[in-house]
């Protein structure tokens, strides 16, 4: 509506304002206005599905794209890590295994040597105590003697102070006799 013929209209009714309606609720304007609302709709429309969605749609495919490759590739590298933990595990296993079958050897030869030690050690003192043994009879043998000497000395004095008369052959058979009662 334009500016004279609005001032037309209150002319006509005696200078007195008429109150026009609300112009978006004007059914004269209704025509234009669906024809720019049709306008604007179609370049929205036109904008929406020739730039923006396709720039939409193609970050929304890119960004799932890059979701499921971190996912791939965290599957893939959880599996390699899966792995390597059997792999260190069954590494692990080896070494204690070989570690006690090792230690096993080496107790095993720390035997032998001490047994074969022990045997040698043993044999030696064995040679030595039969030496020994050997000596011992020799000093007894030689302290009997020397014994039967000193008792048949010590009987010929003491029968000497006691005043009884013997012979030397008499007190030797009678210590001799003595001694092999005793042993």
């Amino acid at each position: 509506m334009s500016l004279l013929a609005f001032l037309a209209e209150s002319a006509a009714h005696g200078g007195e304002a008429v109150k026009a309606p609300f112009p978006a609720f004007d059914p004269t304007w209704f025509a234009s206005q669906l024809f720019w609302l049709a306008v604007f709709f179609l370049g929205l429309y036109f904008a929406l599905a020739r730039f923006i969605l396709p720039k939409l749609s193609d970050t929304l495919e890119k960004r799932s794209n890059r979701i499921a490759s971190d996912l791939d590739e965290a599957a893939r590298l959880n599996n390699q890590s899966v792995e390597a933990q059997k792999a260190l595990e069954l590494r692990l296993a080896q070494a204690r295994s070989k570690a006690r079958e090792t230690a096993d050897k080496a107790r095993e030869k720390t035997e032998a040597e001490l047994a074969a030690e022990t045997s040698r050690v043993d044999a030696d003192l064995a040679r030595k105590l039969e030496a020994a043994e050997g000596r011992i009879s020799k000093l007894r043998a030689d302290a009997m003697k020397n014994v039967e000497q000193i008792a048949i000395e010590a009987a010929e004095a003491m029968t000497a102070r006691l005043g009884v008369k013997a012979s030397k052959a008499e007190v030797k058979r009678a210590v001799t006799a003595a001694l092999e009662k005793r042993a």
